[in-house]
């Protein structure tokens, strides 16, 4: 017969395998770098692709909100640009440009979010345009010699009552 106090020892021994195998599970493959081999020895070495076209623009800006830097064309997201960054493209793929920031690793780009030329990338503010200003709306009717008050004016009250002020100051009611 066991003992009491060696009871939980299977059932926690199960709960850990399960916790681990899960775990297990998740955890993401960890994709090898990409080596700095010339273009030259790639080409030479990988299946015919087209040959990528070297870029004459030497000024090109970043022309949207936000521009995902990828390692390779169509690769994972490694960060971001923001509007206006300069950068200098030094190859272009399809719709990928290559481009190298302060010397770090060749990077990827969506060329199509690029602009040449200087100050390309503003975007102009929308003109606000104001609403014709609206004639204020009198509030008070005024009825001549109608009206019993000695000021001719009659006024509507918050819930829509009627009333005019009297020579003495006080409201007069159902005018």
């Amino acid at each position: 017969m066991r003992k009491k106090g060696q009871s939980w020892f299977l059932p926690l021994l199960v709960l850990l395998m399960t916790i681990w195998a899960i775990g297990k599970k998740d955890t993401p493959k960890i994709e090898p770098p990409i080596s700095q081999v010339p273009v030259s020895t790639l080409a030479a070495t990988s299946s015919p692709e087209p040959q990528p076209t070297q870029a004459s623009a030497p000024e090109h800006f970043v022309n949207a909100d936000k521009l995902n830097l990828r390692a390779q064309p169509g690769g994972k997201v490694i960060s971001s640009l923001k509007r206006g960054e300069k950068v200098q493209v030094y190859e272009q793929r399809q719709e990928w440009a290559r481009i190298s920031l302060d010397g770090q690793p060749q990077r990827w780009i969506s060329y199509k979010n690029l602009c040449s030329g200087s100050n390309c990338f503003v975007t102009p503010q929308p003109k606000r345009e104001r609403p014709d200003p609206q004639p204020v709306r009198n509030s008070t009717h005024e009825y001549g010699s109608s009206c019993p008050c000695s000021s001719g004016r009659v006024c509507i009250g918050p819930r829509g009552g009627r009333y005019c002020i009297t020579s003495g100051g006080n409201k007069r009611y159902g005018v």
